[in-house]
């Protein structure tokens, strides 16, 4: 199944009550764009690897033993300085976008409670993941960095602003809609009715639109067919 915002969903669904709660014990940084979080949660160790690879973008537990560099990269001891010790208090998708949060709990120099967000973007050439303040919005780091002369919209610097990518004028499918009811109708052909689809909702890439189409097409109960086929992800 392709890596869409749908996957993203399942994948959410199932890592967060295994993860959530769960304290940074390692950080490494194995490869120039992929990261792994040693995570001691419900009292066994989880590796999470987090990579932003331009052809396998990706976030998922491993067993593998990654061989680590001679030297720390800098981003990974950024990290280090701010999430070793940490809480994973939450792990969310924004909205149904292939752009993971990570939320954690941990106390600055003077030991006063901070939070720091993690955000992970599994999008081709265009993935990244990047540590956040949320308290005044700067990026502390990231992996990838994209200055002025790369992106002119968006810079992923540390210091630079956190902004989110631009927002396709599309619809979160688990938010209370009916324009499904106003598409089916229009298109007989599953092919046309899986465009359109992807043209209105977020996160669907071409096999999960032709099966959302399949769904919607075959069930005599639409607003039935359409909450089964998202709950589908859960």
């Amino acid at each position: 199944m392709p890596f869409d915002g749908f996957f993203t969903h399942a994948m959410i669904h199932e890592l967060a009550p295994l993860l959530e709660t769960g304290r940074i014990s390692r950080l490494d940084q194995p490869y120039p764009a992929e990261l792994i979080l040693t995570i001691r949660a419900h009292r066994h160790n989880h590796k999470l690897l987090l990579s932003a690879n331009p052809t396998y973008p990706r976030m998922q537990l491993t067993q593998i033993p990654f061989k680590n560099p001679d030297v720390p990269t800098k981003f990974a001891m950024t990290l280090r300085k701010y999430l070793s010790g940490a809480l994973l208090s939450k792990i969310e998708q924004v909205e149904n976008d292939r752009i993971i949060k990570l939320t954690f709990d941990t106390r600055d120099e003077i030991g006063d409670a901070k939070g720091l967000f993690l955000y992970v973007e599994i999008m081709a050439r265009h993935s990244n993941i990047t540590l956040v303040n949320p308290e005044n919005g700067k990026i502390l780091d990231c992996i990838k960095h994209v200055g002025s002369d790369q992106n002119r919209i968006r810079l992923l610097m540390p210091g630079a602003t956190w902004v989110m990518p631009p927002k396709q004028d599309r619809l979160n499918p688990y938010l209370p809609n009916q324009a499904y009811t106003d598409l089916v109708p229009k298109y007989s052909d599953t092919g046309d009715l899986a465009h359109a689809l992807q043209q209105t909702y977020q996160g669907l890439s071409r096999p999960t639109a032709v099966a959302f189409a399949k769904k919607l097409q075959a069930g005599d109960n639409l607003p039935q067919a359409y909450q089964e086929f998202i709950q589908g992800f859960d």
